[in-house]
Formats: structure tokens, C-alpha cells, sequence
């Protein structure tokens, strides 16, 4: 029967065997830390590319030169300007350009640096504010009459020359003059992947000046209530029919967040394989302490049989001693898992990629009770070895 006294009993003898106690805890603490604080960081790194991808909005196909197994998009070069001829006359298509993509050196007051072009068909500049990747906080959107105009983002414009770039100025790219119009909010998801120094031009720099006729990349917006699988099948059909081979493929924003999904699920997994290892580890420890407490409590066991304890006070006792090393491991080890979690989050944060790492409440409950149940399981065979002690052998052990 379990009862108050039994509690109190079993808090009694933990607290007279501190240090062994104390080492028994470390297998579970480091084990429930590992879980909280990977799994947290792992959920928190889900959330963040989650809700960029939303922003980017689910009715959104990329096309992207090479395959998917293949070559990438810095080396394949399979798609042209025509291709985008043919994907706006597909029904169920909103809007279509393209990316002209090249790199470039920025000059601005003496100080050089490597940057990234980003053309884009002046009047449809708007679909890069529609998708999440610009957020122009000061200046002005591109019109079909700017040529040396160009937009930056806010941290590439007050961080990389000694001097901050402001809208207005002037800077030099490979020896040509522009005018900065825009500058754009950081990017989080951009910057994450080391890509703000990416430069907003219109296409026309690109192929006028760095002999780039074709786009890198296309981007398609759906129609709303347009099956989005049915458009992407068709751009498929159509693509492959006019290049004469696939030499391309498309992706939509809900398989980049089935994709990015899958990835950190699997990591998941590993993650709490590896911090199970730890547990299991722990719960030998809970095990062999356990056992070590039921030879040196010999006399006791038998002291209390004749007195009236029966079987199953003796299971009680020991089971609620083990479960309890269990669940004080787990306490300490979700307490440091969250403040790991946390520093995580704030490093992330100063490094540009912001996510929040705290645990959720379904993750700390379930680690709580596996830390329970973890301590348990484990003092199970020494808890039924003490019970079935005979109380007359038990009492003449020394």
C-alpha cells in the first residue's frame, strides 16, 4: 500500500545516501537535458523555416535549372527567357518571371566587396515583397524607368564598409555607377544561409552588363483555387516537351516544407536516439544503486517484515525510491535543458537566425514522466528482490 509514510520513508533514505544519489542522478539529468534542449532546438529550427516558407506563400512553383539529384542551380544553366513565354499561357498561371542571378564586385567609399545580383523585370519586383523577401523600410519599389538603381538589405548596408550605405548614395559595381532606391529589412531565413549580400537589380543590368540573356531561375504564382499540382504537372509536361529532355525541375513551397520537415525529423530521431543511450545508461545506474541499497538494507527489510510490513510495502518502498531518483534526475535535467535551449535562441538570434527554442509543454510533460517511469522500470527487480525476503534469514544478515 502506498501511503504518506511510505513517501516519507523513501525521501529518508535518498537523503542518507547523497553522494551515491547524487552520481546515480548525472545518467538521468544528462539524458532528459539532451532530450529538452536538442529536441527544443530541433522543434524551434522547424517553426522558424516554417513560417518563412509560409510567408513565401503556398501557391508559389519554382523552376529550377539541373535536377534535384543532380547539378545545382551554380552550375546548370538549362533555362531560358522563352520558358516563361511558354509557363504564362498555362492555364491556372497568375504571374511568372524570372531570376537573373550573377556575382559582382561593390565599391562605396574605397572598400570593395563580393556581391550578388538579383535581377528581376522591373515591374514585377512586387512579387519579391508578395513572397517574404524584401520588406522595404526605407526608399522606394523599382519602375520600369530605373536602369542604375539598386536595392540592399539593412544589415549588408550598416555592417559591411565603415561607412553605413543610406538610401541615395551612390556606390560602383564592377566600375558602373548606381543609386541605391531601397533598403530592405533583413531577411532572417536570407541571412540564415549568409545571403544578404544579395543586391536588387532589374534584369536589364544583368544581360545588358554581365552578358546573363537568360534567368537562373523562374518563379510561377498560382492562381487562387488553381490546383497547384495540376499547374506544376503541366509546367513539367510543357518544359520537357520544348528543352527536349528534363534538364530542369519545379518545386513548390509546400515540398520545400514537406522537405525541410523531413529533415529535421529525422534529426529528431537521432537526437533522441542518442540522448536514449544516456537514459538507458542512467537507468543501470538507478538499477545497480538500487540493488546495492536492498544488501545494505538487509536487516532493515527484515526488521520491518516483523513488524508487519507486508510484500508489497517492501515493493512500494523501493519502487517510489527509484522512481523518485527518476523523476528528481528528470526536474534538474529539464531545468538545464530549457536554460540550453534558451542560450541557443539567443546566440541564434545574434547570428541572424532567430527561432525560439523553449520546449514546448507536451515535450516537458513527456519528458517528466519518462523520467519517472525510467526510474521505476529500473528499480523493478530490486524492489521484487527486497519483497521476497525472508523476514528470518533477512534479520540474521550481517
Amino acid at each position: 500500500m502506498i501511503d504518506v509514510e511510505t513517501f516519507s520513508v523513501a525521501l529518508k533514505n535518498i537523503r542518507n545516501q547523497k553522494l551515491r544519489s547524487y552520481l546515480t542522478l548525472l545518467g538521468i539529468v544528462i539524458g532528459i537535458a539532451s532530450i529538452i534542449s536538442l529536441i527544443g532546438i530541433v522543434q524551434g529550427m522547424q517553426g522558424f523555416i516554417t513560417g518563412e516558407l509560409q510567408s513565401i506563400g503556398l501557391d508559389s512553383i519554382f523552376v529550377e535549372p539541373g535536377s534535384e539529384m543532380g547539378m545545382s542551380t551554380a552550375i546548370a544553366k538549362t533555362l531560358s527567357a522563352n520558358d516563361l513565354d511558354v509557363i504564362k499561357r498555362i492555364p491556372g498561371v497568375k504571374d511568372a518571371t524570372g531570376f537573373w542571378e550573377t556575382s559582382a564586385i561593390l565599391e562605396f567609399k574605397g572598400q570593395e566587396t563580393e556581391v550578388v545580383l538579383l535581377g528581376m523585370e522591373a515591374d514585377k519586383m512586387f512579387l519579391l515583397e508578395d513572397m517574404g523577401y524584401v520588406d522595404i523600410i526605407e526608399g522606394r519599389q523599382f519602375t520600369k524607368t530605373d536602369r542604375f538603381s539598386i536595392g540592399l538589405y539593412e544589415d549588408f548596408a550598416k555592417e559591411t564598409f565603415d561607412t553605413e550605405i543610406k538610401v541615395r548614395e551612390n556606390v560602383e559595381i564592377n566600375g558602373k555607377k548606381f543609386r541605391v532606391i531601397a533598403i530592405s529589412k533583413p531577411n532572417a531565413f536570407l541571412s540564415g544561409f549568409g545571403a544578404s549580400n544579395m543586391v536588387l537589380v532589374t534584369d536589364t543590368v544583368v544581360k545588358d552588363f554581365f552578358d546573363e540573356p537568360d534567368p537562373l531561375e523562374l518563379v510561377v504564382m498560382v492562381d487562387e483555387g488553381a490546383d497547384i499540382k495540376e499547374v506544376q504537372e503541366e509546367i513539367d509536361d510543357r518544359l520537357e516537351k520544348k528543352h527536349g529532355a528534363k534538364d530542369f525541375y519545379t518545386m513548390t513551397s509546400e515540398n520545400l516544407l514537406e522537405g525541410a520537415d523531413t529533415i529535421l525529423g529525422l534529426v529528431g530521431l537521432v537526437v533522441f536516439a542518442i540522448a536514449g543511450i544516456s537514459l538507458v545508461v542512467g537507468g543501470i545506474g538507478i538499477m545497480n544503486t538500487m540493488l546495492m541499497a536492498v544488501m545494505e538494507r538487509t536487516r532493515e527489510i527484515g526488521v520491518m517484515k516483523a513488524i508487519g510490513a507486508t510484500n508489497n510495502t517492501i515493493l512500494s518502498l523501493f519502487l517510489i525510491e527509484s522512481g523518485l531518483i527518476g523523476l528528481i534526475g528528470g526536474l534538474i535535467g529539464i531545468l538545464l535543458g530549457i536554460l540550453i535551449a534558451a542560450l541557443a535562441s539567443f546566440v541564434a538570434a545574434l547570428s541572424g537566425f532567430p527561432f525560439n527554442a523553449f520546449p514546448s509543454v507536451e515535450l516537458i510533460g513527456g519528458a517528466l514522466f519518462f523520467s519517472l517511469v525510467v526510474g521505476m522500470v529500473s528499480g523493478w527487480i530490486p524492489a521484487q528482490r527486497a519483497a521476497k525476503m525472508d523476514p528470518t534469514e533477512a534479520l540474521r544478515f550481517k
